[in-house]
């Protein structure tokens, strides 16, 4: 799985040209991929935001850092955030398959290269006495600090820039109709956390302050715990919140934690990702400054990342057809994973039918308990349906390794080993899955709209019968399988799944047939 990292650069500039140039830079650093790029004009900042591997994404920062030295002058810049320099900032964040040592070795990199390829100091991000001072104070704070890269010498074109990581960096701004006084009594509070950066903004039309929030990981500090935290000392002020605005991109699934919390505290039943989203944008005001579109503010939306594998995204006329046509794949695992999962939408569909529904009030309690674990099986049971597809493909790739001599065939041996195991663990995955949800279709049983009983049978004998497909792709595989304790151990386990199944589907199908 290939490594990527996430960056965030910060420029203190918004010029169009500026914008546009830096943007170029970026999108023509080969493979690096650009996310999202916001020009605060009431800021006079500009924030991109891109992702690559380590060393494409040291690459596009550095050519951002060129254009900024060629056209920004800092002598010139009339924001009120009080930027160290022309690049403000530039933040390292792990995205896929990378550490936070490995990220760490990422920006000391980029500082590195920074610093001799412009002969610029550049100084921690977070955590270096230069960052709060102020440009008219930074030549002094430069001579009293060692920069952790280049010269010591203040150039007041560019004056410095700061450089680190973050376990997930966001930058999240609340808006209050009030005084910047009030809005820093705020921001003591806020101060408190160490993983929250908050300072006061006030706007040109003079009665709104912003309180701009660098929030340094969103795993321990969420959207909400900075908005319930500004609502309760604004209410104490007579202060009004009057919305959020989410500067550059924001991951996903910060605005799902953020999402279930709200749901939690209030009581409300929601379960899908778009309607928890729609949820969370009205909860937090998102939409105050400008429209917030989850297509390109979301990091994984704009990326694609985690979405759909070519089975999942086929119609279905074209996924009949590939399982029809004369190919291996998709086959029978893949159909497997398929029929399973309709089993469990159809019970989805009977507790959503049963829910809400003023003739069935009484079952509202149960069905809400099985609806969110059906939801999530299913969320988990779809990508199977193109990597039982997958694994089969790997599986036919190391059959055609050479095998010239001993080394060769050793390696072959090995990779044959591994992708036979992968082949059988993905319809074990199904099995298990499947067999997990028989809990809450009895639970539904007992508690349903008995106008779906013919759509609750199918469901039944959909569930066990992708259950039972799976498993005879597990056993026809096992066979090959040279290492006997594993083999036996997968076996058992794939029979005692498929004994519960017949169980669980036989005494459910006679309890829908009273």
């Amino acid at each position: 799985m290939e490594r990527l990292a996430y960056c965030v650069i910060i420029v203190s500039d918004t010029r169009q040209e500026l914008v546009e140039t830096v943007t170029e830079a970026i999108c023509h650093t080969d493979s690096c991929i650009l996310v999202h790029v916001h020009a605060d004009k009431g800021a006079d900042r500009m924030v991109a935001s891109f992702v690559g591997s380590p060393e494409t994404v040291v690459e596009g920062a550095l050519n951002a850092a060129v254009v900024v030295q060629r056209t920004v002058d800092m002598r010139y810049h009339k924001g009120p955030l009080n930027p160290v320099g022309a690049l403000h900032a530039v933040v390292f964040t792990p995205f896929s398959n990378l550490g936070p040592q490995q990220c760490e070795e990422v920006a000391n990199t980029f500082s590195h290269n920074l610093a001799d390829l412009l002969e610029v100091p550049v100084y921690q991000f977070n955590c270096s006495p230069v960052e709060d001072l102020g440009y008219d104070n930074l030549p002094q704070a430069i001579q009293n600090n060692e920069p952790i890269f280049g010269p010591k010498d203040f150039n007041p074109s560019w004056g410095t820039t700061l450089v680190g990581t973050s376990r997930s960096y966001l930058m999240f701004n609340v808006n209050l109709m009030g005084t910047r006084d009030q809005a820093n009594k705020i921001c003591k509070h806020l101060s408190e956390r160490t993983d929250l950066r908050a300072r006061t903004v006030l706007l040109d039309d003079a009665e709104t302050t912003v309180i701009g929030c660098e929030i340094l990981d969103c795993s321990t500090c969420g959207l909400h715990d900075v908005m319930d935290i500004i609502r309760v000392h604004a209410t104490e002020l007579n202060v009004a919140v009057v919305g959020s605005h989410v500067v550059g991109s924001i991951p996903l699934q910060a605005l799902m934690k953020s999402a279930d919390y709200y749901i939690e505290k209030e009581h409300v039943f929601l379960i899908k990702e778009q309607q928890k989203l729609r949820f969370i944008i009205d909860r937090l005001g998102l939409n105050s400054v400008s429209e917030f579109k989850p297509e390109s503010k979301v990091i994984e939306y704009v990326l694609g990342v985690n979405r759909h594998g070519p089975l999942q995204s086929s119609t279905l006329q074209q996924f009949v057809e590939s399982v029809g046509s004369r190919t291996s794949t998709p086959g029978g695992g893949s159909v497997a994973g398929l029929v399973t999962v309709l089993g469990l939408a159809l019970g989805q569909m009977t507790g959503w039918m049963t829910w809400g529904n003023k003739k069935h009030e009484g079952c509202e309690s149960s069905v809400t308990s099985v609806l969110p674990s059906l939801h999530k099986t299913i969320e988990q049971m779809m990508p199977l349906i193109d990597a039982d597809a997958m694994a089969f493909n790997n599986y036919l790739l190391a059959q055609k390794m050479t095998t010239m001599n001993d080394e060769e065939k050793l390696r072959k041996e090995e990779a044959l080993e591994e992708a036979l195991l992968t082949i059988i663990h993905v319809p074990m995955k199904i099995m298990e899955l499947g067999s997990s949800c028989w809990g809450d279709l009895e639970k539904l049983s007992s508690n349903y709209n008995p106008s779906l009983k013919s759509d609750f049978q199918v469901a039944v004998k959909c569930l066990e019968t992708g259950i039972w497909s799976a498993y005879k792709n597990v056993v026809i595989n096992l066979d090959d399988v040279k290492n006997d304790e594993t083999k036996q151990e997968i076996a058992a386990k794939a029979r005692k799944l498929l004994e519960d199944t017949e169980n669980m589907a036989s005494r459910l199908l006679a309890l829908l047939e009273k």
